[in-house]
């Protein structure tokens, strides 16, 4: 069953994008699933052609509670998906995926295999079914021995053309690294930046504050807070912006606080509680202090200034 979140939100510009989106909406259906209070929960899917299980355990023991089909439904799905966008040409995809989470955070670790086998007994025609979907050149031993049959043709795939496509007509022409399908998993939410230039830029209706590490470096940690024309849009380098789910914007003394909605800090790669520690002069503070309620004031559904 594919989740709302995923459902309202298809603006994905490549493969890795989408698979962000899958893993941390796993996450999310995870924490449904388990009671408050866990100190480690971890996720398991293994999957074969059709043939497929997925686990979740909270402190080593399988969650078995009652109303928990609907989040296991939807990570199946998830899961479902990441394979097809993980699949590498002649090499196939995953066939086990695990991922581990901690409380009070949004990121997670895991792992992703091509070769270990995901059951002890696999059914042939999972077998067949998953060399028909995801061919590849040299298929493990297990899978050859479960076929019921001579291995199939290959069927031509597709399962990440669109953005294939799209990529050479975008403006974005970064190399992006493949989706692993062997080997560590991770995703580490920023929680904090140094800012130690300011700037601000209004022109033809659009306000701009700008916050970096570094003064002329493309690659250094940047935070700009845009409104345009009554809209607030926050951006971080490297990611997509959101222009919702900005609760808060805090100044306390020489540290700028963000509160973010799940949905926004996935958007902007942070944690929901995201500081910026602002190494500038007095000065400077003072203009930032300025500048903040001067544009947000028009803008609709402004988030809440504390401090200012």
């Amino acid at each position: 069953m594919m989740s709302e979140r995923i459902k309202r939100n298809k603006n994905w510009r490549s493969r890795n994008d989408e698979a962000h989106a899958r893993l941390m909406e796993i996450g999310d259906l995870a924490r449904a699933a388990a009671s408050p209070g866990w100190s480690r929960l971890a996720v398991r899917h293994a999957q074969v052609g059709s043939h497929a299980l997925t686990t979740v355990t909270r402190e080593g023991r399988e969650i078995t509670v009652e109303g928990t089909a609907e989040p296991f439904q939807g990570m199946a799905e998830s899961f479902r998906r990441l394979r097809e966008l993980s699949y590498r040409d002649g090499a196939g995809t995953w066939f086990i995926c695990e991922l581990e989470f901690s409380p009070g955070g949004r990121g997670y670790t895991g792992r992703v295999d091509s070769a270990a086998p995901p059951f002890a007994d696999v059914p042939p025609m999972a077998a067949l079914a998953e060399l028909t979907d995801f061919p590849r050149e040299e298929p493990p031993g297990w899978l050859m021995a479960a076929l019921p049959t001579a291995a199939p043709l290959g069927l031509p795939t597709a399962y990440g053309d669109r953005y294939d496509r799209w990529r050479g007509h975008s403006d974005d022409r970064r190399p992006q690294a493949p989706l692993p399908i062997t080997g560590e998993l991770a995703y580490r939410p920023a929680m904090t930046m140094t800012a130690r230039v300011f700037r601000q830029i209004q022109k033809h209706g659009r306000h701009l504050v700008h916050l970096a590490e570094q003064a002329g470096e493309s690659e250094a940690e940047q935070l700009v807070v845009i409104r345009h024309p009554e809209t607030c849009w926050v951006v971080r380098q490297g990611t997509h912006g959101t222009d919702e789910g900005v609760r808060s914007i805090t100044l306390d003394g020489a540290t700028l606080r963000l509160e973010l909605t799940a949905k926004a800090a996935d958007l902007l790669g942070t944690e929901t509680a995201f500081e910026v520690r602002l190494d500038l002069p007095p000065e400077t503070l003072g203009e930032l202090r300025a500048a903040l309620p001067g544009m947000l004031r028009s803008v609709a559904q402004a988030p809440e200034l504390i401090g200012f």
